[in-house]
């Protein structure tokens, strides 16, 4: 068997030709490049051509699925892709006002979610 390799070069000299940010030699993380990659494939592929404005609706005490699906629904008016299909979802806010003790839900939508990497290792137990 014989393997090819390719060199990354070409494709990140690409890139930056859109995106200078990517230019040069500076250290960029994984995340940047995926999420910029992932956005650009999005626009490409939105078959919504014409986007309607659509207004964000306060949750103003209804239930978080009638909110949610609402604010979904808004998005979809707006952004249908594949990659919003695989890769896209919705993240939960809560915001309370100490003052006025007033409460915000929104739902927005997301593209990823940073987590943070254990620093040190754990093992896994089985039982037997």
């Amino acid at each position: 068997e014989s393997y090819d390799a390719v060199s990354a070069f070409g494709i990140k000299r690409t890139i930056a030709k859109f995106a200078p940010q990517f230019n040069g030699f500076r250290q960029h993380d994984s995340q940047e490049l995926l999420a910029f990659l992932l956005d650009g494939l999005h626009e490409d592929l939105n078959r919504v051509k014409t986007k309607p404005y659509v207004e964000k609706k306060e949750s103003d005490g209804r239930p978080d699925e009638i909110v949610a699906k609402e604010s979904w629904d808004n998005h979809l008016k707006r952004n249908q892709s594949i990659v919003v299909d695989l890769f896209q979802g919705q993240l939960k806010s809560t915001v309370v006002c100490p003052s006025y003790q007033r409460i915000s839900i929104t739902f927005d939508p997301l593209m990823y979610l940073t987590l943070p990497l254990l620093t040190r290792t754990r093992s896994l137990q089985t039982r037997a």
